[in-house]
């Protein structure tokens, strides 16, 4: 698995960045891990509101599908 190399300035305003540093003090700036980090929680956010959608959709068979 590739290792991410750590951001060292701001892409914005090329000032020198905190280590693990999500946003950039001096602009606001997203860095490149904190892009990553919300595309990881956005896939995940998507995958748990489909499988919801499933349960519901496969509930709803199952209770149709019941003879009276």
């Amino acid at each position: 698995m590739a290792t991410a190399i750590e951001q060292t300035n701001c892409d914005r305003c090329e000032t020198p960045l905190e280590k693990g540093a999500a946003y950039c003090e001096n602009c606001g700036e997203r860095t490149h891990r904190a892009r990553r980090l919300v595309r990881l929680a956005v896939r995940v956010e998507i995958l748990l509101i489909l499988i919801v959608i499933l349960l519901i959709f496969g509930f709803t068979w199952v209770f149709l599908q019941q003879k009276p």
